[in-house]
């Protein structure tokens, strides 16, 4: 019997930390916001010790152009600017290699006692009903500090500061080097639940002194969150030929489940699953599929009746939606009264990508006990576009598509007690004249998303092979 993907081409598609300022005693009077300050390029009076031999500039974009703006954060205490945004953004993105660099300015100078710019990242689990929370510091670095050299030195008008993002951290508690995650947040509800937030942000202390007859001091704090992806691409470009193993210059493609029947007598239907893109695709592109039915005829022909609806004028669906109820919508746009739908017109095929997102609850990592607590989300769904079927074999073909928005998160990483894991689910139920003799297929097929395609201009976009394993954190 001729392999049904014989004849498939398998083209590619184209492709926080609380925002609040405290204090330890209420301003005396409001003033406003300074005017914002020009980009200073004069060094600080005083930088932090590991930034002193730093380039002054960061690495070029590889065939991008420079984002020309700024993002400014005012507040009653000082104004921070921030180059290389567009204007009007409401939150500062930054990704792995880039620079953050800054301008400070301070409403008032008199009475300052001392001035610190630090960047700051933690990640913070909180478990609902369990052994509280736990904070695990991602970046703490103080990146300008000022204070006064002599009686009576004022701070200057403005001055500027900029720190480059570090690529990985250092997990005291584990010993382990981690790459640094993205903004991330995810919650559990009930009891036990979790709450996960990952936030990054400039944070501003300003030490005052009140009144020049006490000694009385305050520090205030200004927080500028800003949100960090860790961009990465497929190592290899695809797509790639239908393999069951990995090869040295090739990925596997091809995953192979039995669906089996409810009675010994009967002979399975065997499911090959072909993703040309592989396992390690980019978020930004549709995912292409093909899945086979391989069995005897008269256990293949049931599946053999759904046909999708005419997609060439129909956008991929972002929602559960099938195409048939787009093209049901579509037609009642056109004063056409839809038919009503028949079993047979939903297919038996389900794809799905799925979110989990997994916390180690332990008190310490010699425990032991099973204590992990996972939270799952549908983030893309698949869409049959084509279906061709020969007796004995029968192949949907089409692509899961996923929303810009999720699109925007990146794909999983995994730290010392938390991973985020994506994976393809697989679901075939059987249509209704052959649902007494097979039991329906549910499987999962680890799936690594990259923030960027293979042919990403962006220079510092980290190469991935594998995808990550559908297991609990270590």
């Amino acid at each position: 019997m001729r392999h049904p993907y014989a004849a498939i081409s398998a083209s590619r598609p184209a492709s926080l930390l609380s925002t609040h300022s405290r204090s330890s005693s209420p301003e005396p009077e409001r003033e406003p916001p300074l005017p914002v300050p020009q980009l200073n390029r004069r060094r600080p009076s005083q930088m932090a010790p590991h930034e002193i031999d730093r380039p002054r500039t960061a690495p070029p974009e590889k065939g991008l152009r420079a984002v020309v703006g700024h993002f400014v954060k005012h507040s009653r205490r000082v104004t921070v600017l921030l180059s290389g945004h567009p204007d009007g953004v409401d939150v500062p993105i930054y990704s792995n290699g880039q620079t953050i660099e800054g301008v400070l300015a301070v409403t008032r100078s008199s009475g300052l006692l001392a001035v610190e710019v630090k960047i700051e990242g933690a990640v913070t689990i909180q478990e609902i009903g369990g052994s509280g929370s736990r904070t695990v510091p991602l970046i703490d670095q103080t990146v300008y500090s000022w204070i006064p050299a002599a009686e009576g030195s004022l701070f200057p008008p403005s001055t500027s500061f900029r720190y480059t993002l570090p690529e990985s951290f250092l997990d005291t508690a584990s010993g382990n080097c981690y790459a640094l995650p993205p903004t991330y947040s995810a919650s559990l509800e009930g009891m036990p639940g979790f709450v996960v937030d990952i936030a990054y942000a400039v944070v501003v202390y300003i030490t005052r002194q009140r009144q020049a007859a006490t000694l009385w001091r305050g520090t205030s704090r200004t927080v500028v969150p800003f949100r960090y992806q860790h961009r990465t691409r497929p190592a290899l470009p695809g797509p790639f030929p239908c393999l069951l193993q990995r090869t040295e210059d090739k990925p596997r493609t091809l995953f192979v489940f039995n669906m089996r029947a409810w009675s010994v007598s009967l002979p399975c239907i065997k499911v090959h699953v072909y993703l040309p893109a592989s396992q390690v695709c980019s978020i930004q592109e549709p995912i292409p599929f093909h899945i086979s039915l391989l069995g005897d005829e008269r256990a293949i022909e049931p599946f053999a009746a759904y046909r999708p609806a005419p997609a060439s004028f129909l956008p991929l669906p972002r929602g559960p939606s099938s195409s048939l109820e787009s093209l049901a919508s579509v037609r009642v746009l056109r004063g056409a009264v839809p038919r009503k739908a028949t079993p047979m017109q939903k297919c038996p095929l389900s794809l799905r990508i799925q979110r989990t997102t997994v916390v180690d609850t332990r008190p310490t990592p010699e425990d032991d006990g099973k204590s992990h607590l996972y939270h799952t989300e549908w983030i893309g769904e698949g869409t049959v576009h084509s279906v061709r079927s020969n007796g004995r074999s029968l192949v949907w073909s089409g692509a899961i598509d996923i929303p810009p928005e999720v699109a925007a998160q990146g794909g999983g990483f995994e730290i010392n007690g938390l991973k985020v894991v994506d994976s393809i689910a697989l679901s075939v139920e059987p249509p209704s004249g052959c649902r007494r003799r097979y039991i329906p297929l549910n499987e999962a097929i680890p799936l690594q998303l990259t923030s960027d395609a293979y042919t990403t201009s962006y220079f510092a976009a980290v190469p991935v092979s594998l995808p990550m394993p559908i297991m609990p954190v270590a």
